[in-house]
């Protein structure tokens, strides 16, 4: 694929939306109003797996990366990582260095978009099928690659004319235990497309294999939920409950338990409030440089969230199922650690089978993959 052209196309609006996004990255090291009583400690990373909790560091899974923005495995126990803005799809064997599988030619003109979502299909060990989302020249899409043994090729394009901006351009892509993809999308900085179940921006997507909608979607089409500002991170509960984390404006970063058909209140309200039916965050962030929550991904119930402007890891005990916490937007026992200790934090996923996280960092020119006891 040839590389894409750049051009400028930023409005004054968007440029405004840009500027603002840009001051809510800046790195804050203010107290934390919402860490539990005696966890200042965790955010050192001391501790260990088992006993209180704390998750711990303890080893480079690889490093020199360029904005590493997704993790996925595959059967044989390596890994596929995407990196933002090179457009390159990297693989990590199980005992060498990162090997290039593919080159994406992605949009580099944009400060959220490029390569973003990898996730292996359900049946990679037969198909050899991995999804990306990228941002091309005039969309963001969803594609298929097959990967031979070697490299990844064969592009198959499954979803195209996701909307998108130089932020808030979604990009989390997740395989279900029903079979279905599920997209996270932003609204690409048109707030008004959350609400319009007829655009792809600002969603949770659902779609079978080859792109269509799934079977048994609320409203015929691809949207599973609606009414989301920018959906970073995408994970399940042992109950199956469907967990969304996803930027606010200026306050209200927000865990979300997601239900088919519902909306989640973007632009008309944020946080553990309501508006025309919306449902209530179930874990609020007030201060976005306490969050911007990324990734997301539950082991045993407990939800890890990697942060952006926050730089730090939250741990999250989820609440029961049949349960959606007390509705104070506030869950008991959350605790964040490794505080502006390895710069933005942007992936996070549990090594199959293991007890054990690896992080996508983004430290500038010494990003990393690290692996955390849990």
């Amino acid at each position: 694929m040839p590389p894409l052209p750049r051009r400028t196309f930023l409005t004054l609006l968007e440029a405004g939306a840009g500027a603002a996004a840009l001051a809510a990255c800046t790195p804050s090291n203010a107290p934390n109003p919402l860490t539990s009583p005696g966890s200042g400690a965790a955010g050192s990373g001391t501790g260990g797996p088992g006993g209180d909790g704390a998750p711990r560091v303890t080893r480079t899974v690889a490093e020199r990366l360029s904005t590493p923005w997704s993790i996925a495995f595959v059967p044989d126990g390596s890994a596929f990582v995407s990196e933002r803005d090179s457009g390159r799809i990297l693989r990590l064997g199980t005992g060498g260095d990162p090997r290039e599988a593919a080159r994406i030619a992605v949009r580099t003109d944009t400060s959220e978009g490029g390569l973003l979502g990898l996730e292996a299909a359900p049946d990679f060990a037969s198909s050899g099928t991995l999804y990306a989302y990228y941002t091309a020249e005039r969309s963001n899409r969803v594609v298929a690659l097959h990967w031979d043994g070697s490299s990844l090729g064969g592009e198959r394009v499954l979803v195209d004319g996701i909307p998108e901006a130089p932020i808030h351009n979604g990009g989390r892509i997740k395989a279900g235990r029903d079979g279905f993809l599920y997209i996270g999308t932003g609204d690409a900085t048109e707030r008004s497309s959350s609400q319009d179940r007829a655009s792809l921006g600002g969603k949770v997507l659902r779609v079978a294999s080859d792109g269509a909608p799934a079977d048994g979607n609320p409203f015929g089409n691809r949207v599973f939920t609606y009414g989301h500002r920018n959906v970073q991170g995408l994970a399940w509960d042992s109950s199956g409950r469907l967990w969304a984390s996803e930027l606010g404006p200026d306050r209200d970063d927000e865990l979300n338990l997601l239900q088919a058909g519902s909306q989640y209140g973007w632009p008309s309200v944020t946080g553990a409030r309501s508006s025309n039916g919306s449902v209530p965050a179930v874990h609020v962030w007030p201060s976005t440089a306490d969050a911007s929550p990324s990734a997301l991904a539950i082991v045993d119930d407990v939800a890890y969230v990697a942060c952006l402007r926050g730089e730090r890891l939250w741990r999250l005990p989820l609440p029961a199922a049949g349960s959606t916490g007390d509705g104070s937007g506030h869950l008991p026992g959350a605790t964040e650690h490794f505080r502006s200790q390895y710069g933005r934090l942007r992936d996070v996923v549990q090594v199959p089978g293991q007890r054990e996280l690896w992080i996508a960092t983004n430290e500038g020119s010494n990003s990393r993959i690290l692996a955390i006891a849990i």
